[in-house]
């Protein structure tokens, strides 16, 4: 199921839908547009192995939601087709990356791209 990014004011958003809040253990994620580095529509994959779920929920190759430790640090999950996903870079935030599904990945991948160009 995927969710919904939106720009409220100077924060981008990420809203979970559905079963996502239950199994992410969260309905949203706000952070700072200045925290954003940077905003990627390349497929994530699955990456077995790669990350230790901390909180969430993974069943490989079906659903990865929730909290995830890699050799980069925290990261946040909300993936069920990696197609879908765009993958968000930030800075000073407990996750290093945002990994979110949504129905569009480029045009949710442009608006956060406007929104950034919009505050440099």
């Amino acid at each position: 199921m995927s969710g919904t990014v939106m720009i409220e004011g100077d924060q981008l958003v990420f809203e979970m839908h559905g079963i996502d809040e239950i199994l992410s253990v969260k309905r949203s994620i706000s952070v700072p547009l200045e925290h954003v580095l940077s905003v990627s529509t390349d497929d994530p994959g699955w990456a077995f192995l790669k990350q230790v779920k901390v909180g969430g929920a993974e069943i490989p190759g079906v659903v990865k939601d929730g909290r995830f430790l890699s050799g980069e640090g925290y990261m946040f999950f909300e993936m069920h087709d990696p197609d879908k996903c765009i993958t968000v870079s930030l800075d000073h935030e407990s996750y290093k990356k945002v990994v979110f599904e949504v129905e569009d990945k480029e045009a949710a991948a442009r608006m956060i791209d406007d929104a950034l160009s919009r505050r440099r």
